[in-house]
């Protein structure tokens, strides 16, 4: 699944280890805001497993959608730290 969000193939992430080649700016791009969504998911639940489950379930308050899906886009992004924030805040619809 996060190779999806990543908008890149198995094939070619092993194509770009073996050559030690960077990852495309779309793609470091989507890794980053993977990262810091990720980070925050563990703040707001204290535990990275906890944290990782979340990402991973469908969430009512984002259209029944994973939210690890909706990080491939920035509008996407938005609404999941949006419900993260809501979360940590005891705003759980």
């Amino acid at each position: 699944m996060l190779l999806q969000v990543l908008g890149i193939s198995e094939r070619t992430l092993q194509r770009k280890h073996v050559v030690s080649a960077r990852l495309s700016p779309a793609v470091s791009d989507r890794l980053s805001r993977i990262d810091r969504i990720y980070a925050l998911a563990v703040e707001v639940f204290g535990e990275s497993e906890k944290a990782a489950q979340w990402l991973k379930r469908p969430s009512r308050a984002l259209g029944k959608e994973l939210p690890l899906r909706l990080l491939d886009t920035d509008a996407g992004t938005q609404q999941v730290e949006r419900e993260l924030h809501a979360i940590q805040h005891g705003f759980v619809y």
